[in-house]
């Protein structure tokens, strides 16, 4: 990190980014299989959120963003070990047509922060 973001903005959090391609026949089956996987993460106390995105242009595509309160190191050495994920990736693995990526970003401090009150329709709440 530059020592200008080091020093002006402390930490908040993390979020992994996690971009997974399958072949469009196997979604549905991708998506079946990470749902016991996704239940527990998201029962986790540092997990802020999970969301899990799809391409509308591109079917089997997916990115899930996780937002988590701890760190890198406490991710890959505390949660990235969890036994829940080998029954997920024993299942989902042998559908992936390119190589898992992750990626993980720090988050930047309340300024650039904005959840906007409502339901997740666009509707006010």
């Amino acid at each position: 990190m530059s020592p200008q973001l080091q020093s002006s903005h402390p930490f908040h959090g993390i979020s992994l980014h996690v971009t997974i391609v399958v072949a469009p026949e196997n979604a549905d089956k991708f998506l079946e299989s990470l749902r016991p996987c996704f239940d527990a993460v998201t029962a986790e106390p540092e997990c802020m959120s999970f969301q899990v995105f799809h391409d509308a242009e591109q079917p089997g595509y997916f990115r899930f963003v996780e937002n988590w309160s701890k760190d890198k190191d406490w991710l890959i050495k505390n949660q990235l070990t969890k036994d829940y994920y080998k029954p997920y990736e024993e299942a989902t693995k042998p559908l992936w047509i390119k190589p898992r990526e992750l990626k993980v970003f720090e988050q930047l401090d309340d300024a650039w922060t904005v959840v906007n009150a409502g339901s997740k329709d666009g509707t006010p709440a």
